[in-house]
């Protein structure tokens, strides 16, 4: 599970509106990002994926990565095979490779880790290794994961920061994991604030960088996002680097920085409803919310190098119909009829607040579907909360619903079939039993594409009809940064938050 914790949940390189500026690579240089903070860098407290990447892409490495095409792509791991029945899902592994304090990365390591966060009681790892029965060495490069069904989703997982980080096995035993983390990465940690900064300085141990492409520059700091003006004013005044962007064109002067659109994001942002709370229950409710609200407005407005979007399924995976997109066109008019009908003709107050917070304008995008509602009758309260605090707020359940990104850092539809409709964290009110019917193996490794995207479209055609959540746009913005930042035609793991191993900065 996941989500687009800030601006940056960006997937996919689009183009560029400045180009980075040329000159003589900085190997001795210092990377200031800001980009997001985590309070723990132990891959056992998140909470969710996306959230852990801004902070530990420099030290940990995962098993399998994504690459710009929407494929698994080697990593730790440079094969791996399912068995002819599906329940066996065989490693093989990157030899060569050292973690920062000295300990070689092998099939021990691997399975060291994994039953680590088998045994991370109530942890999202756990949860996202539900499938794991057990971990066997086969050799000292191989490692066979036993299943306990045939699901792809193992795969989602090795390929996630929820399931596929690797940590030293020595760290694992002796180390601080929260504020010290060991990784195989290009970098190690000098200090960490929870929550506010991380820095990291290159490995200079024999072996440090088993990915050549990686460690370009001497040091990284990450800082968390205050605000959108204060990452802005922070870029445009030199003291950082690179940031996460809207999309807005007037931002940014031209030639004196770089701005790129990762116009190809899965990532959504959305509405999201608590049908526990009236009369959100009510279909009808829900169905005349997304005829109400201006989503072609608030795109103009907030995301104009995003892209509308009405079905709760992003455009780039198997199962998406360009048909549904016509399902809820703003019609205040239709709306008010539909909440005639569900016996609100005068229109209603949702009782408690929904959650919003200040990254990607989301806010002030809350505030306008607010006013799109109150137009046709419909009433709530806004609770501004920190993005990170709102994911473990929404998830206890007592809020009427949030304006959130809807988001995974993976190519699985099954991964992503639960983080819509499924997973407690996004869905405290339980799954729809229709739903999950529906949904049912749609993880199965014997699947051709062709009948993995039928079965999901079918999920999603239900999710429209009954209006499970309010989408409102696909596509987060892009990155912007001074002319010395190089490598953003480069990004690696371009599902979820963009890993920047491959930048580098100019003198």
């Amino acid at each position: 599970m996941a989500v687009a914790a800030g601006a940056m949940l960006l997937a996919g390189c689009g183009g560029g509106t400045n180009a980075a500026g040329g000159g003589e690579n900085d190997p001795d240089a210092t990377l200031r990002i800001m980009y997001g903070m985590t309070a723990s860098l132990d891959p056992v407290d998140a909470p969710e994926a996306a959230q852990l990447t801004f902070a530990i892409w420099p030290v940990y490495d995962t098993l399998i990565t994504i690459g710009a095409d929407s494929t698994y792509q080697p990593m730790l791991a440079t094969e791996w095979k399912f068995s002819a029945d599906g329940k066996t899902l065989s490693l093989t592994l990157r030899d060569g490779v050292t973690f920062s304090d000295g300990t070689p990365f092998d099939a021990a390591a691997v399975k060291a880790n994994l039953e680590r966060y088998l045994a991370a009681d109530k942890s999202a790892v756990q949860a996202a290794l539900s499938s794991v029965v057990s971990v066997e060495t086969t050799g000292d490069l191989t490692v066979d994961v036993k299943l306990n069904h045939p699901t792809t989703l193992i795969l989602s997982a090795l390929a996630s920061n929820l399931g596929g980080i690797m940590i030293s096995p020595k760290a694992l035993k002796s180390g601080d994991l929260k504020s010290k983390p060991v990784g195989t990465g290009a970098y190690t940690i000098e200090s960490f604030k929870p929550g506010e900064e991380a820095v990291y300085v290159r490995r200079t141990d024999e072996g440090a960088k088993w990915d050549p492409k990686t460690g370009n520059v001497a040091k990284v700091v990450i800082k968390k996002i205050a605000s959108d003006d204060a990452k802005h004013n922070a870029l445009k005044s030199g003291q950082i680097d690179l940031t996460t962007w809207t999309g807005d064109p007037t931002l940014f002067p031209e030639g004196q920085f770089q701005t790129v659109d990762l116009d190809t994001s899965l990532g959504m942002v959305g509405m999201y409803f608590n049908p526990k709370v009236k009369p959100l229950d009510d279909v009808k409710v829900r169905q005349a919310i997304n005829l109400a609200i201006d989503r072609k407005g608030i795109v103009e407005a907030f995301a104009p190098v995003n892209e509308v979007r009405v079905q709760p399924w992003p455009k780039g995976l198997g199962g998406f119909e360009d048909s549904l997109e016509e399902q809820y066109a703003y019609d205040p008019k239709a709306a008010k009829e539909l909440l005639a009908e569900a016996g609100y003709p005068d229109g209603f107050t949702i009782p408690g607040e929904f959650l919003t917070n200040n990254t990607s304008n989301i806010d002030k995008i809350s505030e306008v579907v607010q006013a799109n509602l109150a137009e046709v009758g419909i009433k709530f309260d806004l609770r501004p909360m920190d993005v990170l605090s709102q994911i473990t707020g929404y998830a206890e359940g007592d809020y009427s619903g949030q304006f959130m990104y809807m988001s995974l850092a993976s190519v699985d539809n099954s991964a992503w079939l639960d983080r819509l409709f499924v997973n407690p964290v996004w869905s405290p009110a339980g799954a729809s039993p229709e739903l999950v019917a529906l949904m049912e193996g749609v993880d199965d490794p014997t699947l051709t594409d062709e009948e993995r995207a039928a079965k999901v479209s079918k999920a999603v055609q239900y999710a429209t009809d009954n209006a499970v959540y309010a989408p409102l746009f696909q596509g987060v913005g892009g990155l912007a940064a001074s002319n010395k930042v190089k490598g953003l035609d480069n990004l690696a793991a371009q599902i979820g938050v963009v890993n920047l191993r491959y930048v580098s900065m100019t003198k």
